[in-house]
């Protein structure tokens, strides 16, 4: 855009404009109300993080049958958040920037989405040549927040989810950022249990690795959408069940589906909780090829138990997604960074597993190392392995009988400092080894574009977060 034009054009104000010119109106008026007044910075606070990110990611290349360097980065970040206290107890804002110092930047894996990617969307052609990885700025936060006690609550501008709905951001080490606004209610019934429900709609989106908001666009790069929106409610039985639902839309593009019971008891005088999961998704008649053919879905059971310093976790999915696309998705918008959706399994196993016909279990084990000493508290480590079989390739692949089988496991050990003035100051060291057990088939081919060839992958993070002034207790 060329800024420096001397003729003068008229533009529609837009909603972060909007935003502001309401907010300049609300600090305009409030100190009328002395009582009010103050709380706008009493109860302020601003407060970050700094962190240091160093990947070292190998790929095998099946043309040498040699592991070849892939991601091999060392990245310094740092946000920094901005929260006011509420204005007669229901205006408030939040801001909240960050920055990336790409220190090194070595393999062929772009972006890293850790730094800043070189391009300015996901959308951009030969995404993996040309979006090499950049420090830079970014805004990920510019909200207004207005309530009602707990009643209420709406939140607009460049913002974040929060609610129930099956909207959510990416993460990195910051999250990304929607334009657009929430609005929710929270209902309690006592003992009869509490109910939240939630909307949210936006026009516009940014992974936390890129610095300008999107647009959203069909498979393929394809056709504008113009918004997504979600509904979702929570009913909390205080009785340690908690059952979930929610519905989302791309714009006459694609259904998605959501629901959840969990439930928590005591077994053997220690916490056991379980869940059950079901994330479902349908293209809408549209002019663009379908993603799926039918409904397409993943189905989710968890298991975790807690026995003192020893934690224990049994997992497992299956997934249904037939169509050209060949995998399931649980946002909207299939492109690569181009929205995210909720999503309550996590492996850190570098695969998805998430494969058509694909079932996948997974099993944790981690422990407290300062059970053993007082000099080992804040010490954690933890191995884990995840497996997954019958995956079928895409519906375009020439082989339909083939059945992939892939697994990894991970090895994890954590540090958090309990005293002095780096209290909270966490180191995570994560190592992951995966294995694609087709010797034929390569990287993203054969049908399978979300699967590639055998990875070792090791991560070390330092996080040292800080308070430049807390909200004054009241």
């Amino acid at each position: 855009m060329n800024f420096f034009k001397t003729q003068v054009i008229p533009r529609p104000i837009n909603l972060i404009t909007k935003l502001v010119l309401s907010f300049s109106f609300l600090a305009t008026v409030a100190p009328v109300y002395a009582s009010y007044e103050s709380n706008f910075i009493n109860d302020a606070s601003l407060t970050g993080n700094v962190f240091f990110w160093n990947r070292d990611r190998e790929r095998k290349n099946l043309d040498t049958h040699k592991y070849e360097s892939n991601i091999r980065q060392s990245t310094f970040n740092s946000n920094l958040d901005f929260r006011s206290g509420f204005i007669a107890d229901m205006f408030a804002i939040e801001l909240g920037g960050y920055g990336a110092w790409e220190v090194s930047d070595g393999g062929k894996g772009h972006p890293n989405e850790i730094a800043f990617s070189g391009a300015s969307s996901p959308y951009e052609r030969n995404l993996e040549k040309n979006g090499k990885d950049v420090s830079g700025l970014s805004l990920y936060k510019a909200l207004v927040n207005f309530k009602i006690d707990e009643l209420f609550w709406i939140k607009a501008g460049y913002i974040q989810p929060s609610g129930q709905t099956l909207l959510a951001p990416h993460w990195s080490l910051l999250p990304g950022t929607y334009h657009g606004v929430e609005f929710g209610s929270t209902l309690d019934f006592d003992n009869a249990g509490a109910l939240s429900m939630s909307y949210m709609w936006a026009d516009k989106y940014k992974a936390p690795w890129y610095k300008r908001l999107y647009e959203f666009r069909q498979w393929g790069k394809g056709k504008k959408i113009d918004y997504l929106h979600s509904a979702g409610l929570k009913y909390d039985f205080k009785n340690n069940l908690v059952l979930e639902g929610a519905f989302g839309q791309a714009h006459n593009y694609m259904n998605q589906f959501f629901s959840k019971a969990s439930y928590k008891m005591d077994v053997l005088e220690n916490p056991l909780t379980m869940s059950y999961q079901f994330y479902g998704a349908k293209d809408q008649s549209h002019k663009g090829d379908n993603v799926y053919d039918g409904l397409a879905w993943l189905q989710a059971m968890t298991l975790g138990y807690q026995v003192g310093p020893v934690g224990f976790r049994l997992e497992g999915v299956a997934i249904k997604a037939e169509g050209k696309q060949g995998f399931f998705l649980q946002r909207m918008t299939p492109d690569y960074a181009s929205s995210n959706g909720r999503l309550d399994i996590w492996w850190n196993s570098r695969s998805d597993f998430n494969a058509n016909g694909e079932k996948a279990a997974f099993a944790e084990v981690t422990y407290d190392l300062g059970h053993l000493s007082h000099y080992l508290a804040g010490w954690k480590t933890g191995a884990s392995y995840a497996y997954g079989w019958d995956a079928k390739p895409n519906s375009l692949a020439e082989n339909q009988k083939y059945r992939l089988i892939e697994s990894a496991y991970n090895l994890d050990l954590g540090y958090t400092v309990q005293n002095s003035w780096a209290k909270d100051t966490s180191f995570q060291l994560h190592y992951t080894k995966y294995n694609n057990h087709s010797n034929s088939i390569k990287s993203w081919e054969g049908g399978y574009g979300n699967i590639f060839q055998d990875e070792r992958d090791i991560k070390f993070i330092v996080t040292l977060p800080f308070t430049v002034f807390n909200a004054k207790q009241k």
